[in-house]
Formats: C-alpha cells, sequence, structure tokens
C-alpha cells in the first residue's frame, strides 16, 4: 500500500525525505525577501526567471511554515488543503516529536491530525513519544539518528501496525529525527513509512 494517492505516485521515496520545497534560515530569508523586493522595485538582479521562481517559492514556503509554527489558522488550512489530495486513504499519519516531552500539542502535530481527519486515514500522532528531553535542534543541539532513537519511544503501536505510514515533519535540517522515527515505526510493525517535512533547510 502507498503513501501517496495514485495521481502523486511519482512523490512515492521511501529512502528519502519528501519536502514541499526548501525553507530559508532567518538570514537567507531576509536576504531573500531583500532581493525580491529590489526586483520588484525594478532593479538590475542579474537572477535569471528561473532562479527568481525558486527564491519566490523559498520564502512563500518559509512564511508559512514560520506561520504555522506561530499557530496561526491560515497556514494550517493552506497547508492540508495542498497535502490532503496527495495522499491514500487507509495509511496512518504520524509526527516526529518535539525535543521536550511536555510539548506534545506542537502545530505540526495539529496539521497531521487534520490529515487524518480529513481522508480514510488513522491519527497516529501519539504513536511517537520523546521521553527525554534534548537540546532544541534550532538552537544548536545536536541531531543524531542514535540520540532520537535513545530518547523516543513507541506507543500504541496497533494504530499503524499493518499500515503505510505517513510520517510528518515541519523542517528537516539534519534529517535524522525523521529517519529515527521511520526505523522505529517499521520494527513496531509498519508495512512502510514516508518522510516528508514541509521544508528542507536551505544549504547554499
Amino acid at each position: 500500500m502507498a503513501v501517496f494517492a495514485d495521481a502523486f505516485s511519482e512523490r512515492e521515496n521511501l529512502e528519502k525525505i519528501v519536502t514541499l520545497g526548501d525553507y530559508l534560515a532567518i538570514k537567507q530569508n531576509l536576504e531573500t525577501r531583500g532581493m525580491l523586493r529590489f526586483v520588484k522595485e525594478g532593479g538590475e538582479s542579474g537572477y535569471s526567471a528561473r532562479e527568481l521562481k525558486d527564491a519566490k517559492a523559498a520564502a512563500q514556503l518559509t512564511r508559512w511554515v514560520d506561520a504555522l509554527n506561530n499557530e496561526r489558522k491560515w497556514p494550517l488550512k493552506r497547508f492540508a488543503e495542498q497535502l490532503s489530495p496527495m495522499l491514500a486513504d487507509g495509511i496512518a499519519v504520524a509526527v516526529a516529536p518535539s525535543h521536550d516531552p511536555f510539548v506534545t500539542e506542537t502545530p505540526i502535530r495539529a496539521l497531521a491530525q487534520k490529515l487524518a481527519a480529513l481522508g480514510e486515514r488513522v491519527d497516529a500522532t501519539s504513536c511517537l513519544r520523546r521521553h527525554t528531553k534534548i537540546r532544541r535542534i534550532g538552537y544548536g543541539g545536536p541531531s543524531y539518528v542514535h540520540l532520537h532513537r535513545e530518547t523516543i519511544e513507541v506507543v500504541s503501536a496497533e494504530l499503524f501496525s499493518g499500515r503505510a505510514v505517513l510520517l510528518l515533519d515541519d523542517i528537516a535540517r539534519s534529517g535524522a529525527t525523521l529517519r529515527a522515527c521511520r526505523q522505529l515505526l517499521l520494527e513496531h510493525g509498519a508495512s512502510e513509512v514516508q518522510m516528508l517535512a514541509l521544508g528542507r533547510v536551505w544549504r547554499p
């Protein structure tokens, strides 16, 4: 059973993290938005039409992800509308847990729950649980597969056992969190796991 609907089957790539596009870190975002503003005001940019298109797409996706993580309602709706038609029914939807065991109701979990509710899908967002706090990756904390495996546990495996699973996260940096979670889900009975991050941190 595939995670993506037939019309989007080309996105299926079980060994890789599928994303909606590039996510710009703070400095990159400021530089990109400044460049786009300069070009819009009639400046000569020296960039090709493709480069400008990619920059606009990255700036928009970054804005959406940041707004989602600031608990705005509109990006939750827009991401759900974009992603839900791509997904097959019958799958389970799981989410990578926060770095903090006491932070469980995250914006990305809310999106995963909405995606489960929009189709005939299983809400498995409670199945991966961080039991030991780690330093937040976005603030320079380490991110290794073995570190995440040692601090995340699987609960209620019956929710996804024998099913294809969409494993969702907001931003992929090293990808270690998603890879560790994928391994755990497969070890506990998932038939296949497709990792998906809304954005992948752009690396020049």
